[in-house]
């Protein structure tokens, strides 16, 4: 059954978006975000944010170090937000 996730994107023209798309997570790969410079972004990182939801990290082709990081931290503080409001 599909599913509406989130991904980030680290790098690129893009860096920082959030996009939502649809995702069957019977489909064998992650999803993918073409940018708008015609790159095309791939599945680094997934982290599960509640029942049936997942967020995923897309990395551009060109993204640097610190983009990178600077996503898994967004990534990672989204993740332990979603934790909290769970558990409360």
């Amino acid at each position: 059954m599909e599913q509406i996730v989130e991904c980030l994107i680290a790098g690129g023209p893009q860096h920082g978006l959030v996009r939502r798309q649809l995702w069957d997570p019977e489909y064998p790969g992650p999803p993918v975000v073409a940018t708008g410079d015609g790159a095309v972004c791939i599945a680094a990182a997934c982290r599960p944010s509640g029942p049936g939801n997942n967020r995923f990290l897309l990395l551009h082709p060109r993204a640097t170090g610190a983009q990178i990081l600077s996503m898994i931290a967004i990534l990672s503080t989204q993740a332990a937000i979603a934790k909290f409001h769970l558990a409360g």
